[in-house]
């Protein structure tokens, strides 16, 4: 599963987020999303309201975006997002199972000679085997590919204003406002793992990734790390099909939200912070 974080609304135009899977897409706006999926060579597109919408009391927008209550509000969403279905909840629900299995395996293997060391170093830094098997799976499975077709779909729209088979086709994969730069923050707070021997750092590092990323994210060095591991990592070309379940998607969820505007298109948002 990959995951791009949506930045809602920008100076009165659409920015739009979304989450590749093994077989399709989601795509978010600012007041619905979009899932999509390929099944026996058809294209299904279901649009419905968003269950991400950004709060609208004054008061508690000001608040969300205070720091550590913004990481809150963030992570909030991304679980939201992620336990939005039965199948994103039991993947992660795997995720952190294989997780623990891994590195209890890994434990009980370290002891002399270089093989023990080498579980030893596993078990201490268990995100570094995960990470490998994590990007071999997006660079390599039909997920980068649906990844890449939501970055090009998304910056057809921001470019041309249109979202055409051919438009996307000529858009980049790679897109700045993509979350994948948060994996940065993520590892640097892995690595920290065990030189604190506390408990609550399993919590507080989430805080620290999320922090950050609200202050470093935008940054040139930031973005250029996310470019780097979108193109070689985290994204693949698209094929045909993968590109247009994500054209197919993206204008039925454009659709949505002109309606919801009133039939007015809004402004659109240039790919870039």
């Amino acid at each position: 599963m990959a995951k791009d974080v949506a930045r809602e609304k920008n100076g009165g135009g659409l920015t739009f987020g979304g989450m590749a899977r093994w077989d399709g897409l989601d795509l978010f706006g600012p007041n619905y999303m979009s899932v999509a999926y390929r099944r026996k060579g058809k294209i299904h597109v279901k649009v419905e309201a968003s269950t991400l919408r950004r709060p609208t009391n004054p008061t508690i927008q000001r608040i969300s975006g205070w720091p550590i209550l913004r990481s809150l509000f963030l992570w909030g969403r991304v679980f939201a997002q992620l336990f939005g279905s039965v199948w994103s909840l039991l993947f992660f629900v795997a995720t952190m199972a294989v997780l623990w299995l891994f590195v209890r395996l890994m434990q009980l293997g370290s002891g002399e000679g270089a093989l023990g060391g080498l579980f030893a170093f596993f078990a201490e830094f268990p995100i570094l085997p995960i990470l490998l098997i994590f990007f071999a799976a997006m660079k390599f499975t039909p997920i980068g590919r649906y990844h890449g077709a939501e970055h090009k779909a998304v910056a057809a729209y921001e470019k041309y204003g249109e979202v055409t088979l051919q438009n996307a086709k000529n858009s980049s994969r790679i897109h700045p406002r993509c979350g994948t730069n948060i994996l940065l923050y993520i590892i640097l707070a892995a690595l920290l793992d065990p030189l604190i021997a506390w408990w609550g750092y399993a919590i507080l590092q989430f805080i620290l990734i999320s922090e950050a990323w609200f202050i470093f994210g935008k940054t040139r060095p930031s973005i250029a790390v996310g470019n780097f591991l979108q193109r070689y990592l985290t994204t693949t070309e698209p094929r045909r099909a993968q590109l247009e379940v994500a054209v197919e998607s993206l204008n039925r969820l454009l659709q949505a939200e002109e309606e919801h505007a009133g039939g007015m298109a809004s402004a659109r948002v240039p790919a870039r912070y």
